[in-house]
């Protein structure tokens, strides 16, 4: 990746914390160590995709996954979500906003190979509605979880209703920050600009600023 502004560092030492809490686990949870492995694959998965295609994001994508991923693996490994009675609340509102500015990316994306020239409006609402669909399945995942295997290794996932509506109401409001945001974005620069910047280096792209053909099929 041809960024490297301090935001980028900064993606870089969040990311190496994701992998310094799955030594601590080696040592003292080897339990946790498979789990924080994981962890630690998926956020490197995003930067080895970025490096392999030369599509780079902006810095923020890159430290709010890594962000997203320390804070669950400390959650388990350091036991921070027992320790710490908002510690899921905070995990929810960090991955929440990942998650939208996801649908930002993906939104933006379709646009640009389908050439449906979608407003800012659509945009923003798009990003919304993605934000708590996505919050919604996880909210069901917890509970078939913990309605059939007792939980996660942090134990039960969803103390009580209130517990579930905190976190939907955590998510939904990221997700109408990271909306509004975008919307005000595209309504002040509009969809070329940064697209540009995201693929000007890819060998996968035939023009800077819309998808005719792609090499990847």
């Amino acid at each position: 990746m041809a960024d490297r502004s301090p935001g980028m560092y900064l993606a870089y030492i969040t990311q190496a914390l994701v992998g310094f809490n799955v030594i601590l686990a080696v040592f003292f949870k080897p339990s946790d160590v498979a789990v924080g492995t994981v962890l630690f694959l998926m956020g490197l998965a995003v930067y080895l995709f970025s490096w392999k295609t030369r599509i780079t994001f902006p810095w923020f994508v890159y430290f709010l996954t890594s962000l997203a991923l320390l804070i669950h693996t400390s959650g388990y490994i350091q036991e921070r979500y027992i320790k710490f009675v908002y510690w899921d609340v905070l995990a929810h509102t960090v991955s929440g906003t990942i998650v939208a500015l996801i649908g930002f990316l993906v939104i933006l994306y379709l646009d640009k190979v389908r050439m449906y020239n979608l407003d800012p409006l659509f945009v923003g609402i798009f990003i919304v509605l993605f934000g708590t669909l996505c919050e919604y399945l996880w909210e069901v995942w917890e509970f078939f979880m913990d309605t059939f295997f007792g939980g996660s290794l942090a134990g039960m996932m969803q103390a009580n209703n209130a517990d579930t509506m905190t976190d939907m109401i955590f998510v939904l409001a990221s997700s109408l920050i990271v909306g509004a945001g975008c919307y005000y974005y595209l309504k002040r620069y509009g969809k070329d600009a940064i697209f540009h910047d995201m693929v000007k280096d890819s060998p996968y792209f035939t023009s800077d600023t819309a998808i005719t053909k792609t090499k990847m099929g």
